[in-house]
């Protein structure tokens, strides 16, 4: 069973990005304010958030360029 689907790389989903920051701040926030805080989780969760974020921004620069 073969797919038809091109090479192209995907476009980014910007709904995607966007719940992925949300969802990653608040496990940072969990991760902050849990009994035993845990920070290397809660700053990988930071990074994915950060990634997501810049992701939304360079969709959005590139809109306004276009």
């Amino acid at each position: 069973m073969t797919e038809n689907h091109t090479s192209a790389p995907a476009q980014p989903d910007p709904i995607a990005l966007h719940m992925e920051a949300v969802n990653s701040l608040a496990r940072c926030k969990a991760f902050l304010t849990a009994n035993e805080p845990m920070y290397l989780f809660a700053q990988q969760q930071l990074q994915a958030a950060q990634q997501a974020v810049a992701a939304l921004w360079a969709i959005e620069s590139n809109q306004f360029h276009h």
